[in-house]
């Protein structure tokens, strides 16, 4: 576990002891933790992860109290987004919200896997989402707002008035996505897996 994992949790279990970082809780472990990464390096403007992972070490080890309070503030906001972006659908119950999902990245897939600037355009979005207070699951977010923007109109980003037109569109669905106040991301549980959870919590 890297350093960021080992403070990312403990911050977390401070917030929620049942947390089981290596059990149930270890994906949503892993999005808080790329979600830092994510956030750090729109800010630092860092684009090399090593460099990231060194910065956090040095900031470790000359002041580690104002990294021990900057992780607070940031995972207790973290955590408020948690709540409001993801819903947690146990068996059958997601049936209608992920087959929507699958419907849209579907539609979307062949121009998506035609797109030469994928991972700069993925960049851009998951930027503005996260200057817009979406810390939460940012480079999810940003896949499908660019994957439903795909899904409307054909676009050549070769042709530059096309393509402001695109970054236009996808500007004025950040802020929308910004200002939804429900769950954007869904996670689907295996009934027996959750109650399998139930049952050792009442043991």
């Amino acid at each position: 576990m890297s350093l960021i994992e080992q403070l990312i949790t403990e911050k977390i279990k401070k917030i929620s002891p049942a947390l089981d970082a290596q059990g149930s809780d270890r994906k949503m472990l892993q999005l808080a933790c790329k979600d830092f990464a994510n956030y750090m390096k729109v800010n630092s403007k860092s684009a090399c992860s090593t460099n990231f992972e060194e910065k956090l070490e040095t900031i470790s080890k000359n002041d580690p109290q104002e990294l021990d309070s900057f992780l607070t503030i940031w995972t207790g906001m973290w955590i408020s987004k948690w709540q409001q972006r993801v819903k947690i659908f146990i068996g059958n119950n997601a049936k209608k919200e992920l087959n929507d999902l699958q419907q849209t990245y579907s539609k979307a897939e062949p121009m998506w896997n035609s797109l030469e600037c994928k991972q700069e355009l993925i960049d851009m979005v998951k930027s503005m989402l996260i200057n817009n207070g979406e810390i939460c699951g940012s480079e999810m977010l940003a896949e499908y707002a660019l994957k439903i923007e795909l899904t409307k109109n054909k676009v050549d980003l070769k042709n530059k008035q096309e393509a402001l037109t695109f970054v236009n569109n996808l500007t004025h669905r950040v802020h929308a996505i910004a200002k939804t106040t429900g769950p954007l991301m869904f996670v689907e549980i295996n009934k027996a897996y959750y109650n399998s959870l139930q049952t050792q919590t009442l043991q």
